[in-house]
């Protein structure tokens, strides 16, 4: 009577799993674990790596004393901090911005708005843009 069996008994086990098998000693399923780990390690890695050693509190701090010297400085009503990665390679920086609503406009109508680029390793300055709408100054 045949005996059923999963491989021929004459094949020794490590020859069913291939050269990386065989060199591994590992089967396949553990193999793909090990990988799918070391994927999903490498992308919390990188996702807790923003390279934003300035707090958002400092940036905000420091976005606001910016605008206070600017010749056309303004009291914002809402202020939004965001860190994005510019240039090629690419750095963290806060993109500070400051607005004031208009009364009558939605949600993307500002009477004043400013925004400032805080580099996010070093906390300095990079750019700032103050914006007014036509005909008031």
């Amino acid at each position: 009577m045949p005996q059923w069996s999963s491989r021929p008994s004459d094949e020794p086990a490590g020859e069913r799993r291939g050269p990386a098998g065989r060199a591994l000693g590992l089967p396949g399923r553990t193999k793909l674990l090990i990988a799918v780990g070391v994927v999903l390690v490498a992308m919390v890695a990188t996702r807790g790596c923003t390279g934003a050693d300035v707090s958002e509190e400092s940036a905000v701090a420091t976005a606001r004393a910016e605008l206070d010297s600017h010749p056309r400085a303004f009291v914002p009503e809402k202020t939004q901090a965001r860190v994005l990665r510019q240039g090629f390679p690419s750095t963290a920086m806060w993109v500070v911005v400051f607005t004031v609503q208009a009364p009558d406009g939605g949600p993307e109508d500002f009477l004043r708005h400013a925004a400032v680029w805080v580099h996010a390793g070093s906390g300095d300055v990079e750019r700032v843009e103050v914006d007014e709408p036509d005909g008031s100054g």
